[in-house]
């Protein structure tokens, strides 16, 4: 049996699906399935430019939002995707350019597992930031279960 969900909103983005565009005239919809701030910015899906948060009177609050494969989505960063963000930072810049991590003193030392550890660690933060994430099947399931067992009603919103 289905209950309602009561869905608290610490952030106006919470549950957003939102409009990017740019000057090249992409746009793309993408959903805040977080109650936390979503960004301005992101790049565009085949990262060849940056799309910015626009017509945001256009913006609608969808909570039982089960969006299809494919779309991208904001999820809070895990520990897991910052570290793989954070490895290939220290991999282009440990011995590279004229500033090279190996010789920063607080990363140089660590090595480079410990510094791609304590850039990941930065990155999460309080654990409220957010990241892109392109919805799977699996993800998409997820969301319609939640969606039908435990539905958000306009009414009941705390």
């Amino acid at each position: 049996m289905a209950t309602t969900r009561q869905v608290t909103r610490k952030c106006g983005d919470a549950y957003m699906l939102m409009k990017y565009t740019n000057d090249a005239g992409e746009v793309e919809w993408i959903w805040n399935s977080r109650d936390g701030v979503s960004p301005f910015g992101v790049q565009s899906r085949h990262g060849k430019g940056h799309l910015t948060h626009a017509d945001w009177h256009e913006d609608a609050f969808v909570p039982n939002f089960v969006p299809p494969v494919g779309m991208r989505i904001f999820v809070d960063l895990t520990m897991e995707r910052a570290l793989v963000s954070a490895r290939r930072q220290v991999t282009e810049s440990w011995d590279r350019g004229n500033c090279q991590m190996k010789d920063h003193p607080h990363l140089g030392p660590m090595g480079q597992e410990g510094a791609a550890a304590a850039l990941a660690k930065e990155y999460v933060g309080n654990g409220y930031q957010p990241t892109v994430e392109v919805v799977t099947e699996e993800i998409r399931a997820a969301f319609a279960k939640l969606a039908f067992e435990q539905p958000f009603h306009p009414g009941k919103r705390a």
